[in-house]
């Protein structure tokens, strides 16, 4: 009689034991879950972020975002100077101005130029807003407009102040 008492009280210890493994698998599967979803909704937060970018604070993260809108590689050495970057209204939209290197002007030129030309004038763009944003107060060597996807991209090699300035902007329409 007495083994049977025992039989049972160790059956519920270990029916307990499995309830509370059960219990600690939901509860960590859900810590895992938030977890997750709060680096998700971080990530679209920052990404929906407006910021506006000076030549002490432009990285090599913000030149690789001209990059990939403008589908252009930047020569080595390229240095940010401004930008403005929109993307709080769903899809992103940017000005950037950027000294490129006199040794690399000529492959940056060559990029350009090897684009199609396309008579584009949107209107609200980045460019417009920003003071930085002077072309006609350079030398102008090469413009084009052209798409990317569904965005709208501008851009300008330029002469301005014995530098070689590269003006990017790109916009979603």
């Amino acid at each position: 009689m007495q083994s049977a008492g025992r039989l049972r009280w160790n059956l519920v210890v270990i029916r307990g034991v499995m309830i509370k493994k059960h219990c600690l698998l939901l509860v960590t599967g859900s810590l895992l879950l938030m977890l997750l979803s709060g680096a998700l909704v971080a990530m679209l937060y920052l990404r929906s972020k407006d910021y506006t970018l000076t030549e002490t604070s432009f990285t090599g993260d913000a030149l690789k975002v001209v990059e990939t809108h403008a589908l252009l590689r930047l020569p080595e050495k390229s240095r940010g100077l401004n930008m403005v970057y929109v993307g709080s209204r769903g899809d992103p939209s940017f000005a950037a101005k950027i000294e490129v290197p006199p040794d690399a002007e000529g492959d940056i030129r060559h990029q350009i130029e090897k684009r199609d030309d396309q008579d584009y004038h949107p209107i609200g763009a980045p460019s417009e807003k920003v003071s930085w944003w002077s072309p006609a107060k350079s030398r102008v060597v090469v413009e084009r407009k052209y798409t990317v996807d569904s965005s709208y991209v501008h851009v300008l090699l330029c002469h301005d102040n014995g530098q070689v300035v590269l003006l990017v902007e790109s916009m979603s329409f």
